[in-house]
């Protein structure tokens, strides 16, 4: 959503592309406001050998004087698991890259040149010719594993050496299992570039194109800072969806914003192509005033000046929560039903991230490729659970986080079956035991329990010493060997582990299948071969997922009237 951060972008420093030039009355927006993708086609891979590594820290390093001729040859995207000394080793690391860049091609400006360092494990912060240019994660005493977010930094103007040498230095730190760059791209590329290579492509927009998405940007920047909330209520077009946002709840959440006082909304680097289906789409840098800035397409309808929405069915949402004092972020996977209908609601399913993980990770597994696969009909949600182990503590009020905020938000601004009955909890590892200790003891929130070679052994391990005692209790195990069967036959149930689980957490599955047996609790368990990876635990997911969809099946639910669809000349996913 365009009010809400969408990515993190590290430190960004722009300069605004998408303005207006101010002409005769009747002239509109400069229709050389905006670049096409055709003037920005450009990039530098700097993948492969010629990196520069060592481990441990010193500020020094950044400088592009530094002499690194002792530092190890290397190659990037790397495993440090492929070399025998890293293997285990976490900590700080630098990674140099000595290159030369081309003279300035014609029409390629620095303002449109993305620093693209692909995936880090965990954190990182990168230098070019000295100067940061980005940071992503947290490092000790902070630390904060951000491994699966894709890393875009942009440098500021008259910072790239055009026909010389420059110098990219990486500061990188592991906090646990692999490290290093994983996955590409790795280069100085425009934005048309990047989206060439993730398969977004479309034609150049011409002038008259250009002109039109300029004046619909240029309409909403001047609602939104005069405060004409039906001015901008009136650039989204009937049916507008975008990331989550109905019209209706943008319009709300700029109202939220205006109370604050006043609004500003700037589009930089926008570059505009024609999809195609013939939309507009805007490649721009949005921000909002109090909010991140954040990299979106925004579709425009290229015959009237409205916004469309990307109508996307998996994306990430925020919100200013209470319980974590910032904004949380949660992913949001919605089924091909629900874009297809307005009135139908659908269940939800949370799904919990193990340890150093966050909601970013399911895009890395893209999970709404597989849900679609799977055939899911229901909302699911990834909440970022951080290694919080979901539970309330100094490091993070996790449980209140998601029971108490998330939910009701869920509940308010999407299409869900608001009960107990049409709402199940699913986790992997750290996520599996917190999908038992918040089912098992909210069973008013949620009906459907399922856990993934979960670490149903062990009592949540977070927080300071005497919080960790507090919640020993909280171990799925001995919860359920403390529940009455009434009260664990509320709930329906789902586990497996692997037989080769390096935690043992296979082993910690048969005993919660011993100990719901015991009680004659019914349940589905599945202990199979396999580690403790995705390649055993994903191919389960019919399993979890037919276990919830069981639940949801058997209390049918009547659907509110549907309106006629309004036709429209686009198709959306």
């Amino acid at each position: 959503m365009s009010l809400k951060t969408r990515a993190l972008l590290g430190t960004i420093l722009l300069s605004l592309a998408c303005v207006n030039v101010p002409t005769s009355a009747s002239a509109g927006p400069s229709p050389t406001a905006c670049a096409t993708t055709g003037s920005v086609d450009f990039g530098v891979d700097l993948a492969g050998d010629g990196w520069k590594f060592t481990t441990g820290d010193d500020p020094a390093w950044s400088d592009p004087s530094f002499a690194d001729t002792a530092w190890r040859d290397w190659s990037v995207p790397d495993n440090w698991g492929a070399h025998s000394d890293l293997t285990s080793y976490d900590g700080f690391a630098w990674y140099r890259k000595t290159f030369t860049l081309p003279a300035r091609p014609d029409g390629v400006t620095d303002a449109a040149v993305v620093a693209a360092l692909g995936k880090i494990d965990d954190a990182d912060q990168a230098f070019l010719n000295g100067q940061e240019i980005g940071r992503t994660g947290g490092f000790p005493p902070t630390f904060d594993s951000t491994w699966e977010v894709p890393r875009e930094y942009y440098p500021a103007d008259g910072l790239l050496k055009w026909g010389a040498t420059n110098v990219l230095a990486v500061r990188a730190y592991d906090g646990t299992g692999g490290g290093g760059f994983y996955q590409g791209p790795v280069g100085l590329y425009s934005k048309a570039r990047l989206r060439a290579l993730a398969g977004n492509t479309g034609t150049a927009a011409t002038r008259t194109q250009l002109a039109h998405a300029c004046a619909v940007l240029d309409r909403q920047h001047r609602a939104v800072a005069a405060g004409d909330v039906r001015g901008y209520a009136a650039t989204l077009a009937d049916g507008f969806f975008h990331q989550g946002d109905t019209a209706l709840r943008r319009v709300a959440e700029l109202r939220e914003l205006l109370k604050a006082g006043k609004v500003t909304l700037t589009d930089a680097q926008a570059e505009v192509f024609v999809d195609g289906q013939g939309r507009l789409v805007v490649d721009t840098i949005r921000s909002w005033t109090g909010l991140p800035p954040t990299r979106e397409l925004l579709y425009l309808d290229p015959r009237r000046p409205v916004e469309l929405g990307d109508h996307s069915r998996f994306f990430r949402d925020d919100y200013p929560s209470a319980a974590m004092g910032r904004r949380a972020q949660f992913n949001v996977y919605l089924p091909p039903g629900y874009t297809r209908t307005s009135a139908k609601r659908f269940p939800v399913v949370y799904m919990l991230n193990g340890f150093n993980g966050s909601n970013i990770e399911w895009e890395a597994r893209n999970i709404d490729s597989v849900l679609d696969k799977l055939g899911v009909e229901a909302i699911v949600v990834f909440p970022d659970g951080g290694s919080g182990w979901y539970v309330d503590t100094s490091a993070g009020r996790y449980r209140t986080m998601i029971v108490d905020e998330i939910v009701p938000l869920v509940d308010r601004a999407y299409r869900t079956v608001a009960d107990r009955e049409h709402r199940g909890i699913s986790g992997v590892s750290m996520g599996g035991q917190g999908a038992f200790t918040l089912g098992l003891l909210n069973p008013a929130v949620f009906s459907s329990i399922a856990s993934h070679m979960g670490a149903l052994s062990l009592p949540p391990l977070v927080g300071t010493s005497a919080e960790q005692a507090a919640n020993a209790g909280l171990r799925p195990l001995t919860l359920v060997a403390g529940m009455p069967v009434a009260d664990l036959d509320r709930h329906r149930y789902y586990f497996d582990g692997g037989d080769s689980d390096e935690y043992r957490f296979g082993a910690a599955a048969q005993q919660m299948s011993t100990a719901l047996a015991a009680k004659g609790v019914r349940h589905d368990y599945q202990l199979g071969a396999g580690r403790h990876d995705d390649a055993y635990w994903m191919p389960k997911l019919d399993r979890s997922f037919g276990l919830h969809a069981e639940q949801f099946a058997a209390h049918p639910v009547k659907q509110p009237h549907e309106p006629k669809p309004v036709r429209s000349p686009y198709v959306w996913p």
